[in-house]
């Protein structure tokens, strides 16, 4: 069914993009604030780590720096995830948005192959984690330099 009256249409419009306005500004606050408590939780975990057990080194074990390093990278990627949405009050180009899903993505990937447990190693699991950051990677290539018009 066309609508005649190219104001309403406009009206309608306008309320959508407003409404998407307010849900962006309110998720990049909430991001926002999720950010800076976990900087504030890595700062901690930091502190314990390497200024109050330094002096018993025996009670430093491996895992707490790949948990440290893997919240770091939580950290990254949600920073990442930050910058797509305020993207969205800058431009609406899709292709760019898109790029931005994927290169999360593709962090989130990495940063599960980085801190994965390889004493306790599943190869199944392994190649299916490779298997989609190569995807992704493609995935992002094809994006990236191909001649779409997204």
């Amino acid at each position: 069914m066309k609508i005649e009256n190219s104001t309403w249409q406009a009206k309608v419009l306008n309320s959508f993009i407003g409404f998407e306005v307010i849900v962006t500004f309110i998720l990049s606050i909430m991001v926002g604030l999720i950010v800076i408590l976990s900087l504030l939780r890595i700062a901690q975990d930091f502190y314990y780590i390497f200024i109050q057990d330094i002096t018993i080194l025996n009670n430093i074990v491996f895992e707490d720096y790949q948990s440290l390093f893997g919240k770091i990278l939580t950290l990254i990627i949600s920073l990442e995830f930050l910058n797509s949405i305020i993207k969205v009050f800058k431009s609406k180009d899709v292709k760019t948005l898109t790029l931005d899903v994927v290169l999360i993505a593709s962090l989130t990937i990495a940063r599960k192959l980085i801190i994965y447990d390889y004493k306790n190693i599943d190869p199944a699991q392994a190649l299916t984690l490779s298997g989609l950051l190569i995807s992704i990677g493609i995935f992002y290539f094809l994006i990236k330099f191909g001649k779409s018009k997204l």
